[in-house]
This record gives C-alpha cells, sequence and structure tokens, in this order.
C-alpha cells in the first residue's frame, strides 16, 4: 500500500463509517495532509471531514458537481472502513480507473462490491498512522491537489448553486429546501432518514459527525425511519433529533406521533410530502409505465400534528419555512413540518439506478 501510495501524486482517500467507528479522523487528516490527498466519505460516514478545506463531501450517488470533478482527476483511491456499494460508486462509474487500496477490520468487507488492488486488513486509525509513518515527506509542488488553484476553488463551492431550483407557486424544490434547513435547524442535531427519493437532500444538510447521522434504507424498505428516530431521541435527549420522511413512510407509521408527544421527545419531524412514493413514481415514469397507483391526494398533514400537540405548519415555499425560523432553532416542543415538494425533481441515484438495469 505504501509503494502504490508514493508514486500516486493526486490520492483520494475515502472514509466510510468504520473509519468513523474506530475514530480514525485525525490520523486520516494527517495522512492526507502527508500525502496532498482529498477527503471524502461514503454516505455512511457523511460530514466526518466537514470543515476541512480538502473535503470534497460525499462520494457516488449523493456527490456535488465539485466532488464528482476532483474525484475523477485521482490517480489512487484508499479506502478506510468503506464498503464501496453500488450507491458509494454510483454502480462502478464514480470511481476512476486507478489503483485501490482498501482498508477494513473485516476482511470479508473487502471485495464484497469492488475488487480491491491492494488488500489491507487492519484498524483504520492504525493503518491510517502506520502509513503516514511509512511514506517519505513530500514538497508542496508534489501535491497538486492541495495547490492554492484547487484550494480556492474548494473554499469558494456553494452547494447552493449546484443546481438550478424548481420551486412552484405550492412546492418547494426539495434541494432548495435542505439548504436552507441547513440553516435554520439546530446545530446540536441528530438526522435520521427514511427512505425514497427525498433522500436526495441527503448531501444539503450536514451533521455534526456520522455518528449523528442514521440511514434506515435497510432492504429498500419505506417506514423504519420513525421507528429509529425515536430511538434515537429517547437515547440523546441533550440533541434535537430530525426526522426526515417521506409521506408513504409517514402515513405507515402516522401513529408514533402520539409517541413523540407522550415521551415528551425533542423531535422536530420533516415531512417531505411529494403527494407520492416518489421513489416508485420516478421508476415507473422512467420505465414509460403508468403511475396513477403512486400518487396520492394533495392531503395537509399539520392539522393531524398539531391535534397531537405539535407545534405545526405548512411549508409550500421557502418563506414559509423562514416564518418558522424562531422554531426551528429553539424549538419548545416537538415541531412538525408538512413540506410540500415539487414531485418532478427526481434524486440522481434514480437515474442510475435505471441505467444499471438497463446494462
Amino acid at each position: 500500500a505504501a509503494a502504490v501510495l508514493t508514486k500516486a501524486r493526486k490520492p483520494l482517500i475515502v472514509a466510510g463509517y468504520g473509519a468513523h467507528r474506530a475514530g480514525a479522523r485525525d490520523a486520516l487528516v494527517g495522512l492526507a495532509e502527508k500525502t496532498g490527498a482529498l477527503l471524502i466519505t461514503s454516505a455512511r460516514g457523511k460530514d466526518m471531514f466537514h470543515g476541512h478545506p480538502c473535503n470534497l463531501g460525499i462520494l457516488g450517488s449523493f456527490s456535488h458537481s465539485m466532488a464528482r470533478r476532483m474525484a475523477d482527476q485521482a490517480d489512487c483511491v484508499i479506502a478506510f472502513g468503506a464498503g464501496l456499494n453500488f450507491l458509494t460508486t454510483s454502480f462502478g462509474t464514480s470511481l476512476p480507473q486507478v489503483p485501490l487500496i482498501h482498508v477494513d477490520a473485516v476482511r470479508s468487507n473487502i471485495d464484497r462490491w469492488c475488487p480491491a488492488d491492494v488488500a489491507v486488513v487492519g484498524d483504520a486509525r492504525i493503518v491510517a498512522e502506520q502509513l503516514a509513518a511509512a511514506l517519505p515527506e513530500r514538497q508542496a509542488g508534489e501535491k497538486p491537489f492541495h495547490s492554492e488553484s484547487n484550494r480556492k476553488l474548494l473554499a469558494e463551492f456553494d452547494i447552493a448553486l449546484d443546481f438550478q431550483p424548481a420551486n412552484t407557486p405550492r412546492t418547494v424544490d426539495p434541494r432548495s429546501l435542505g439548504v436552507a434547513l441547513n440553516k435554520l435547524l439546530p446545530r446540536d442535531r441528530n438526522l435520521v432518514y427514511d427512505a425514497g427519493n427525498f433522500l436526495g437532500i441527503v448531501p444539503y444538510i450536514t451533521a455534526p459527525s456520522p455518528g449523528h447521522f442514521k440511514m434506515t434504507n435497510d432492504f429498500a424498505s419505506i417506514g423504519l425511519g420513525f421507528g429509529a428516530a425515536l430511538g434515537v431521541a429517547k437515547a440523546r435527549p441533550e440533541n434535537t433529533t430530525v426526522l426526515i420522511i417521506g409521506d408513504g413512510g409517514f402515513l405507515m407509521t402516522m401513529g408514533e406521533l402520539e409517541t413523540v408527544v407522550r415521551e415528551d421527545l425533542p423531535m422536530i419531524i420533516v415531512l417531505m410530502n411529494d403527494c407520492a412514493y416518489g421513489a416508485e413514481l420516478h421508476f415507473l415514469k422512467l420505465r414509460q409505465q403508468p403511475v396513477g397507483k403512486s400518487v396520492f391526494p394533495d392531503v395537509d398533514f399539520a392539522p393531524i400534528a398539531e391535534a397531537f400537540g405539535f407545534q405545526a405548519a405548512t411549508i409550500r415555499t421557502l418563506e414559509d419555512l423562514r416564518k418558522m425560523a424562531p422554531v426551528l432553532a429553539r424549538p419548545d416542543g416537538p415541531v412538525f413540518l408538512d413540506c410540500k415538494i415539487n414531485a418532478d425533481v427526481a434524486a440522481p441515484f434514480m437515474s442510475e439506478f435505471a441505467h444499471a438495469e438497463g446494462h
């Protein structure tokens, strides 16, 4: 692994949730500084390097354009505690065809999804420290990824300008909603996500660390998020738990509104309401199939949550959301936002799934 890294001029370090659990952040930052690498994570490792000048965010299906652009330039990839599954690799398209070093504490995790050129079985932190010690020093000119021009590009990149907003008079672009929520939600927050097309919002809302971020899309099932969020909120009452859930999954678990109020849990529920099973809607559209069975009437859930004891609001515009800013910054009891989002906005992984199926 050291021999491969020594030859690389533009290495890319990928950190997964395993690297977070190993407490490897500082060791990986040190390795990046020594080798001139850029830093990126899997979805489950999200925000491990938030605030670092060489941070690219998430690799793969949840990448922004700058992350894809810079990752494509890498001449070596070294992954620590990351599974490198089809979402992390965008079905094999997000990683350039360069040497791949895969570090994991469990041997069977290596090569499970993506073949590695060099396999290292070991603790992410210890391996990162050993590699840094084994590698020769480099001059600034030998670290092109750390050039002033690259640092300037990364510093000036604004994810809010990475898309063309598709707001309508009665719905909000989910990406714009995510950018706005990121500024308004309590900073010390736990983020719990249900599953669905609305997961396209993931890159736009930051978490304090990977340990404060939970996705519940096991087996591609929806409806698992509310139960997980209740557990997180009960275990961490010192932080506000933010549940982000689609209307399909919410309809399956709506009765848990009573649990939140009865247990007095510090929760904000963000309902991503596209009046549909959003993933199914886009899958059907991509296959030119009838979509009728995937769409719902436009039901206003805010009065229902209010009846349970939530402070609730219906959000159809960003101005509606801004009116809730004081409540979101310092919630006094549970909060419920029925956010009416534009159903025409498909998450990037929707087209990736369709393309992969076509091959």
